[in-house]
């Protein structure tokens, strides 16, 4: 059962569905061989009929999310990826049941329902409604409290300890290799699920060369299952945790086993409602948004009631800031990442910052911090989107040609504002999708800018204790791994 948001239709992103899926199906069979044969009733269940007319039913093979990434048989965009189990109307059924256990007194075993947003979310809603993102902020929480969701949250909140957590893995790899791309570097982004699949599936060779670091969404799926957990005094199975995000694939990332918890049976991250989902959500409750009223906002500290951001586009600002972290940490150079973010825009200049845009392709930038007394290339940094792109990068990695020391990646041209999950404009041409995608940053920029450590720092040492990031707890937590999938012959490439 496909998504209506599901598009197939103009895709220049996508690379092949392959024809070998191996997928294992258990087939129950009745062990007769007496001339048997299959044979659909009126409701479209199967079944085996003997001569004699017995019948036995015939399950259905199923495939979930986490099938999708135990294989090479495909390999998909955002656009084309989505099964049943992450919807809206799973977050409705949740709904609906913690109602009936209130209503029948049993309030104690219904779950805390955490829902976070994503800000390339909020930037595609505010563009469609024509509204502020703070706007859109406060009346997706009072929408989805009014529903019965116990807290709203920002991802941005998360995206700011993975841009801290990154910073630091990237300066740490930088001084194991002694700053020579090869076995440590260049490092990989690995916010981007459709980039992580694909890399896993077809290009296993790059998977030393990823950011371990959670990305913002299981960030927020490490926090939600975690630390409010202990802080609301529950376990994490007793949390509904719904990420509201741009793209289909982050249905995939939050199906991995690597963010399943075995001792309580829990997902970090329960369900994924893209940005067409919650809409269409909204239609179907009859829910007015241009009307709605506004709540407060809900916070993990004592912050502004506002929404903020980091500077660099809407792949997450990865690349500025570990940029900027990383000219600190390394040489001692103070360059901030609006700066960073502004010149590789064309926006401003800065001596010691070269912007190059490869074959003029925006979706493919390099930006190089230069020595102040050498002009010698300190850093090599490059944000790649888009898979045309992407296949070039995994063509220069494996003959080694690659000179970067930090790639942004991201698997959607223009990166996450033209997330497979969000809106669409109304004319379908191509040039009024592709304006639409660059309202759509542009309202993804406007978001006031912040200081990742001055939004969390407090909060680190509150959930790891004086040691913070240093701890052991913090490096079990915030990080993950990476599986490469042996690829398996497709039948239907063979001669006969």
């Amino acid at each position: 059962m496909f998504s209506g948001g599901l598009r197939l239709t103009d895709l220049n992103d996508y690379i092949t569905p392959g024809q070998e899926c191996i997928k294992p199906v258990p087939v129950k069979k009745s062990g007769r061989s007496d001339g048997s044969h299959i044979q659909m009733d009126t409701t479209g269940e199967y079944f085996e009929v003997t001569k004699d007319g017995a019948s036995t039913k015939l399950e259905a093979a199923t495939i979930s999310l986490n099938d999708c990434l135990a294989c090479s048989g495909c390999v998909t965009s955002a656009e084309t990826v989505l099964i049943t189990m992450q919807s809206h109307t799973e977050l409705l059924a949740v709904l609906d049941e913690n109602r009936t256990l209130r209503d029948m007194g049993k309030g104690d075993e219904a779950k805390q329902v955490v829902v976070t947003v994503a800000p390339q979310s909020r930037a595609s809603l505010a563009l469609k409604y024509q509204m502020p993102t703070q706007t859109v902020a406060k009346r997706m929480t009072h929408v989805l409290k009014s529903m019965g969701v116990d807290y709203v949250l920002d991802s941005v909140f998360g995206r700011d300890i993975t841009l801290i957590e990154s910073a630091r893995e990237f300066v740490r790899r930088y001084r194991e290799s002694e700053g020579k791309v090869g076995d440590q570097l260049p490092v990989l982004a690995s916010w981007c699920p459709g980039w992580v699949c694909y890399a896993e599936k077809t290009h296993a060779e790059v998977l030393p060369w990823m950011s371990t670091t959670r990305s913002p969404q299981q960030m927020m799926g490490a926090i939600v299952k975690d630390y409010m957990a202990k802080r609301l005094n529950t376990s994490p199975d007793r949390i509904y945790h719904v990420a509201i995000m741009m793209c289909y694939d982050k249905k995939l990332e939050a199906s991995r086993d690597d963010f399943y918890n075995d001792v309580y049976k829990t997902r970090d991250v329960d369900c994924v409602v893209t940005t067409g989902e919650f809409d269409r959500l909204l239609r179907e409750t009859h829910t007015s948004f241009a009307n709605a009223p506004e709540a407060q906002l809900d916070s993990l500290t004592n912050s502004k009631d506002c929404v903020y951001a980091s500077a660099g586009t809407s792949a997450g600002g990865g690349l500025e800031y570990i940029m900027s972290y990383a000219a600190r940490e390394l040489f001692g150079m103070d360059v901030s990442p609006d700066l960073i973010a502004a010149a590789g825009k064309g926006e401003a200049q800065h001596p010691l910052l070269q912007v190059k845009l490869v074959r003029s392709q925006s979706d493919h930038r390099e930006i190089t911090l230069l020595d102040p007394h050498t002009k010698q290339p300190l850093l090599q940094f490059a944000a790649v989107y888009g898979f045309r792109h992407l296949q070039n990068l995994v063509r220069k990695l494996k003959s080694k040609r690659s000179v970067y020391h930090y790639v942004e990646v991201a698997a959607c041209p223009s990166a996450c504002s033209n997330g497979g999950g969000q809106l669409q404009p109304e004319d379908p041409s191509p040039g009024a999708k592709k304006q639409w995608v660059a309202e759509t940053e542009r309202t993804y920029a406007r978001d006031a800018k912040t200081r990742p450590e001055d939004n969390v720092r407090q909060f680190i040492y509150e959930w790891f204790g004086p040691h913070g990031l240093d701890s052991s707890d913090a490096q079990r937590v915030l990080h993950t791994q990476f599986h490469g999938v042996a690829a398996t012959a497709n039948p239907l490439g063979v001669s006969w």
